[in-house]
């Protein structure tokens, strides 16, 4: 199989919350302006679609916004309002609280005055020792009471003397500056369905928010609530093997294989990133002769990352049936983008491929202002000179957080006879790749741009749209049933 690089994406980028801060936002937005016209390849085909005219009002329209912005975070939503003229995905302009100069930059506060600050927040005159006593007395203990952890905090929940239906979590263990011991972290209420609860949970700020809560199967041993996934520590539970593997989907970000029955191997991929490709390829290589002894494989790269295609390839032989066709990429040719795939040499450590991404940055330089191909044609058609017998069937779970990288693996997973998808149409965010980062003159912004557009378009377009799997799994299958409902569709 030929070794390609379709694609070197980044999917998730953090966008800082910094507070009030000078900005000169003009300057910065004509800088960004300027560097988005000059190298994104993007920019071009929606000047095609929209006219010169509409785009030149929706920058002026945004330039007068400018002057009246006087705080970074100000600054930065009207840039990616003006961004998003573009495309909804693939584009960003973050803030970068290293660049702020010390003197716009609130003081740190200590640890003691941390916890000074939330000193007198309400409590619970409780601790573990004294709560296992009470629950040891207890004729009759709720589900939800007990001992609890998330990985970072270590809450004890215990019932209200006074009503059935509601029930008090105070820190057990916690990071000892935001939260101490005896400080009360959440208030459950039971709703009518005596499964689901109502909650008040107070974030690291202490701030209320009041997402749903709900047990995992019914199972008493596990809860969700949108700000984490809870297990009971005390009393002690066994998980079943759903359980374990559910929680290890949620919080692992290492790949992993699990064995779910004689007929079904699971595989989970959190990220494409180009970082994670020695633990892919690694883990692999262990269970290669248990993952080509199964009729069935499952592939779950459900909230994915992004990444690179490197980091797949030794995947694709588990699913190959056929010649893959991928459709090639055209890269805007500019001195700054020559200098980022410089930078995407540095990242490797095989000489071939620190090689082949030089050779791009040096056609770049010598084809500036214009577009250049990495084929000799649009496509490329890739073989392998085997097709495994096992496995036989293989599904892969993915869900509207997957993007960029993680597309282009479907694209070219869906080619195979033995591949279907399932879960729900992805975001979207793959016509215009290879994301470059640059930061602004100020340091205080950083500007994500594509130096790559796809021969697809503009007849087959992801961007917006999505990759559209198989078997759509809809809002009644809890997600913790995903990969129970792709084993049983797979195993008919």
């Amino acid at each position: 199989m030929n070794k390609i690089v379709l694609c070197l994406l980044t999917f998730i980028i953090t966008i800082n919350n910094v507070s009030a801060q000078e900005c000169n936002c003009t300057e910065s937005f004509d800088w960004m302006v300027s560097i988005f016209e000059n190298n994104d390849a993007g920019f071009q085909y929606v000047i095609d679609k929209k006219g010169i005219d509409d785009y030149k009002k929706h920058t002026a329209l945004f330039k007068e916004k400018a002057k009246n912005a006087t705080t970074v975070k100000d600054c930065q939503k009207l840039m990616l309002d003006w961004l998003h003229y573009f495309r909804p995905g693939h584009i960003y302009i973050s803030v970068k609280e290293t660049g702020v100069k010390s003197s716009n930059v609130a003081r740190k506060q200590s640890d003691e005055e941390i916890r000074l600050q939330y000193k007198n927040e309400k409590t619970l005159n409780l601790t573990e020792k004294t709560l296992i006593n009470i629950l040891e007395k207890k004729q009759q203990i709720n589900p939800i009471e007990g001992i609890w952890s998330d990985g970072n905090y270590t809450l004890g929940i215990i019932g209200d003397e006074k009503s059935s239906k509601k029930f008090t979590a105070f820190i057990i263990k916690a990071d000892s500056i935001y939260w101490v011991p005896k400080q009360i972290k959440a208030e459950f209420t039971l709703n009518n369905d005596n499964q689901s609860y109502t909650l008040d949970y107070y974030k690291r700020d202490h701030s209320k928010q009041a997402p749903q809560t709900i047990f995992i199967n019914n199972s008493g041993t596990t809860f969700e609530t949108n700000a984490s996934l809870w297990t009971k520590k005390y009393p002690k539970v066994t998980l079943s093997k759903k359980i374990e593997i559910y929680l290890a989907f949620s919080k692992s970000a290492n790949p992993f294989v699990e064995k779910l029955s004689d007929k079904t191997v699971y595989l989970r991929i959190p990220s494409f990133n180009v970082n994670r490709k020695k633990e892919i390829d690694d883990i692999l290589l262990k269970y290669h002769d248990l993952i080509t002894s199964t009729p069935n494989l499952i592939i779950d790269i459900r909230n994915g990352t992004g990444g690179g295609s490197a980091s797949y390839e030794k995947i694709i032989p588990y699913f190959y049936t056929n010649p893959i066709r991928y459709i090639g990429i055209q890269l805007n040719a500019t001195e700054l983008n020559a200098k980022a795939f410089e930078m995407y040499a540095k990242e490797y450590e095989d000489t071939a491929r620190i090689n082949y991404f030089n050779s791009i940055a040096a056609r770049m330089r010598s084809n500036i202002g214009k577009f250049i191909s990495l084929w000799e044609k649009p496509y490329q058609i890739d073989s392998l000179e085997t097709v495994l017998p096992y496995p036989q069937k293989v599904a892969i779970i993915c869900n509207q957080y997957n993007g960029s990288a993680d597309e282009q693996f479907l694209l070219s997973a869906k080619q195979s006879g033995k591949v279907k998808v399932f879960g729900r149409p992805t975001s979207g965010q793959l016509d215009i790749s290879n994301l470059n980062d640059v930061d602004s003159p100020d340091g205080k912004f950083t500007l994500s741009y594509g130096m790559s557009r796809s021969y697809r378009i503009p007849s087959y377009c992801i961007d917006g749209v999505g990759i559209q799997p198989d078997y759509f799994i809809d809002d009644a299958i809890s997600e913790s049933d995903w990969i129970e409902y792709t084993k049983m569709k797979i195993e008919e």
